[in-house]
C-alpha cells in the first residue's frame, strides 16, 4: 500500500514537472536557457516593457534590445 502511494506521488511529481517546464520554456523568446542570468553576464533593458534581459538572449532591433519579438514590434511601431 505504501509503495503504491510512493509510486503515485512520484508519478504526479514528474507530470507536474513536465507541465511546468512545458509552460515556461521559451517564454523569453530564443536562447532556451530559462530566465536566470549567469553571474557576471551583461544585462540589457527592454525599452518597451522595462525588463532586464541577458544580452545573449535579447533580440536586437534598431539599436535596441528586446525580450521578445512582440515588444520589439510594439516599440518600433511608435
Amino acid at each position: 500500500m505504501i509503495v503504491r502511494l510512493l509510486i503515485l506521488f512520484l508519478f504526479l511529481y514528474l507530470v507536474l514537472l513536465l507541465v511546468y517546464s512545458f509552460l515556461f520554456r521559451g517564454r523569453r523568446g530564443r536562447g532556451g536557457r530559462g530566465s536566470a542570468a549567469l553571474p557576471g553576464e551583461e544585462m540589457v533593458l527592454d525599452p518597451q516593457c522595462q525588463v532586464y534581459v541577458p544580452k545573449v538572449d535579447a533580440l536586437e532591433r534598431g539599436g535596441h534590445y528586446f525580450c521578445s519579438e512582440e515588444c520589439a514590434q510594439k516599440f518600433l511601431a511608435r
